[in-house]
């Protein structure tokens, strides 16, 4: 079943748009996204962090990218 925030999650994109991250998209974006800790975080009405990995590590985001530093 896939997860129903694909749409809005700024990571979807990006995993898409990078076949080394598609790995990323098979296992928690189209099966078990019920595991994915940006899933979970916006589930419980947190505000997701946009550098947010499903597994629940943090993606070094580029200077001026949003949410870069």
């Amino acid at each position: 079943m896939k997860c129903p925030n694909t749409h809005g999650c700024p990571l979807f994109p990006l995993f898409r748009m990078k076949t080394s991250l598609g790995v990323w998209q098979a296992h928690y974006c189209e099966d078990k996204y019920e595991a994915c800790a940006r899933y979970a975080m916006s589930r419980s009405g947190v505000r997701v962090p946009p550098n947010l990995l499903p597994n629940g590590k943090e993606l070094t985001l580029p200077i001026g990218a949003p949410g870069g530093r």
